[in-house]
């Protein structure tokens, strides 16, 4: 479950490639229904034919720029080029700061277990160590 206001951050791909290439694509349709679909002997709608609608989803994916793909990556932190702290997610009012403090405590808890406290010992002492 998605938190409300939160959409735009953890769904960036919904928003930023999905939607404007379905609006693009609805506007294809829509053109064709109003002002091109034609109907047959029997009065039924005649479908458009495959290659104009392969032609409105190549159209409608064109439109789409790389930047646009760049930012919806950047946007949801799915690129790793950039600090997690730039992302949308971690600048969100509500949910950033206790994003950020649960992700502190986790690095701090697995420092904690990564640290070698057994640095000291002499590699020829004879302890016993018992876990």
């Amino acid at each position: 479950m998605i938190p409300a206001g939160m959409t735009a951050n953890l769904q960036t791909l919904v928003i930023a490639i999905n939607k404007p290439f379905k609006n693009n694509l609805h506007m294809k349709i829509n053109d064709y229904i109003e002002n091109r679909m034609e109907r047959n002997q029997r009065g039924n709608f005649v479908k458009p034919k495959l290659q104009e609608v392969v032609t409105w989803v190549k159209n409608s994916w064109e439109k789409i720029t790389d930047s646009c793909i760049a930012n919806a990556l950047r946007t949801g932190y799915l690129d790793k080029k950039y600090s997690f702290k730039d992302s949308a997610i971690a600048k969100h009012e509500r949910f950033g700061p206790l994003i950020l403090k649960k992700m502190e405590s986790q690095e701090i808890h697995q420092e904690i277990q990564e640290l070698d406290c057994y640095d000291d010992v002499p590699e020829d002492d004879d302890m016993i160590v018992i876990e």
